[in-house]
């Protein structure tokens, strides 16, 4: 990183930053596929490495057929535990009933190509499963004043990952598992300008993540789409004093099934970085993005809740040691009331450039 500071003026790296915390959505569904993932706008010095190790810990409960919303067919612990079949959802929209905590683990290698192209590329293994964390989760929420009261209607610490549309399933398990291998992610980042007193730091990142398997069963079904993705997005960062903003925005494509999910995402970023010396950071963000869920304008169906754009907000801490040493740890919240869905997310990340 005292590479990557000196190969900058300073004002310059009053631009940068050390950039948003890098954590993608971890909502069970959207895992199968590339999403937006923010990231830091400054790229690696000519010849010079970097590896990153991600941890991310997520517990995720939602059900469309709540007993409170009184959507029939109804799930409750008792109908979860005798096992779900199509019929407990309904014959047209979707239907969800998500039960589960995952741990994901992301190694990251990325390369600097020149001055302001970097390369990187992603693996990622995924396990699925009941967890320990929901008694803990409850507590959290109820501290906030945002219990998702649909909790109270499911066994603690179960995996259920069902998603029907049209009255047929799109996934379904109940069996958890350890670990599957995820599709690789390329990344390619180009940096157009440093940004000035008046100008901000801007980069353009692509994006492309390749099937491993075409037609992918089992466990790997649930973290893996079996497509070829691809996106584009805008970083822009903008320091005023001891704060770096960081703006950024872009577009996933992904290659579904038809009338299975959305085949457009759109993503909006903002987040404020503080900056209490170089090597230290606090983040606040807020990442807004389209749903995964195909889109309709009928207010009276269950699918405009589900078709929602969704706000996910992270905050966190980075660190960036003058010798290279990188360490970033964070909490990422979305409960949205609207779909009866909650997600808390903790992660950590340790990092090395050469």
């Amino acid at each position: 990183m005292l590479g990557a500071f000196q190969a900058h003026p300073a004002w310059a790296v009053d631009n940068f930053g050390l950039g948003p915390l890098s954590i993608r959505n971890q909502f069970p569904v959207t895992l199968s596929f590339l999403t937006y993932t923010p990231d830091a706008p400054l790229t690696l010095p000519p010849d010079a490495f970097r590896f990153r190790y991600q941890y991310a810990l997520t517990n995720t409960f939602i059900n469309t057929q709540s007993p409170l919303a009184r959507n029939p067919p109804v799930i409750d612990a008792g109908v979860a535990r005798g096992g779900l079949t199509a019929q407990n959802f309904p014959p047209q929209g979707y239907g969800l009933y998500l039960d589960m905590e995952s741990a994901r683990h992301l190694f990251r290698l990325a390369y600097g190509l020149t001055d302001s192209l970097e390369l990187e590329l992603e693996l990622a293994w995924v396990g699925l499963g009941g967890g320990f964390m929901d008694s803990n989760i409850e507590g959290v929420e109820r501290f906030f004043g945002g219990l998702n009261e649909d909790r109270l209607y499911s066994d603690q610490d179960r995996f259920d990952f069902y998603v029907a549309r049209d009255g047929a399933f799109l996934k379904e398990s109940s069996q958890a598992f350890s670990r599957a291998a995820q599709d690789p992610v390329v990344n390619l980042k180009w940096n157009l300008g440093e940004g000035g007193e008046v100008l901000p730091a801007f980069t353009v990142k692509l994006a492309y993540k390749a099937p491993l398997q075409a037609d992918p069963a089992g466990k790997r079904e649930l973290v893996s789409s079996g497509g070829a993705d691809y996106g584009y997005y805008f970083l822009l960062a903008k320091a005023v004093g001891d704060v770096v903003g960081h703006f950024q925005l872009g577009t996933t494509r992904l290659e579904v099934a038809p009338d299975t999910f959305a085949d457009r995402l759109k993503h909006r970023m903002f987040g404020l970085e503080f900056r209490l010396n170089l090597e230290h950071s606090l983040v606040l963000q807020s990442v807004t993005q389209t749903s995964i869920f195909i889109r309709t304008d009928n207010p009276r169906s269950q699918d405009f809740s589900l078709s929602r754009s969704t706000d996910v907000v992270t905050m966190g801490w980075k660190h960036r040691s003058a010798g290279g040493f990188q360490f970033d740890l964070g909490l990422v919240e979305d409960y949205n009331q609207q779909r009866n869905e909650s997600d808390i997310t903790f992660f950590l990340e340790l990092g090395w450039e050469l």
